[in-house]
């Protein structure tokens, strides 16, 4: 019975964590594709729609919000050996992402590993 109870309270948290974790997300939209936003999506005062229309090329796949609009995330094609590139993707992000409560941008390659990163009144490294 201890068991049961441990892994039901178990299963309970997991489901709170998730309820916690989610955050407002809006992808660069594909070549064909709708670029109507859903109604209500929250795109974290214009940060993220302005950093999509800067980054609008080839390898960039999607930029979304975190942690409550603190952090611009752009996701890539970039290979993981191409961090160059990257900073350069980061710091035009820079040119119109720091509005509101956004203090951060974070570029991924397209394994999903960090190539560059950005903070508030810094360059990208």
């Amino acid at each position: 019975m201890h068991a049961r109870r441990s892994g039901l309270l178990t299963a309970a948290a997991l489901l709170a964590l998730a309820a916690c974790t989610g955050s407002p997300t809006t992808t660069t939209p594909t070549p064909g594709a709708s670029t109507t936003a859903a109604a209500g999506r929250d795109d974290c005062g214009g940060a993220v729609t302005k950093v999509q229309e800067r980054l609008a090329r080839p390898g960039v796949q999607g930029v979304k919000a975190e942690g409550q609009c603190t952090t611009v995330v752009v996701t890539t094609t970039l290979s993981d050996g191409d961090a160059g590139t990257a900073r350069q993707l980061c710091d035009l992000a820079a040119e119109v992402a720091y509005t509101g409560d956004v203090k951060g941008i974070r570029v991924l390659g397209q394994s999903g590993k960090e190539l560059a990163q950005g903070i508030s009144g810094a360059k990208c490294i």
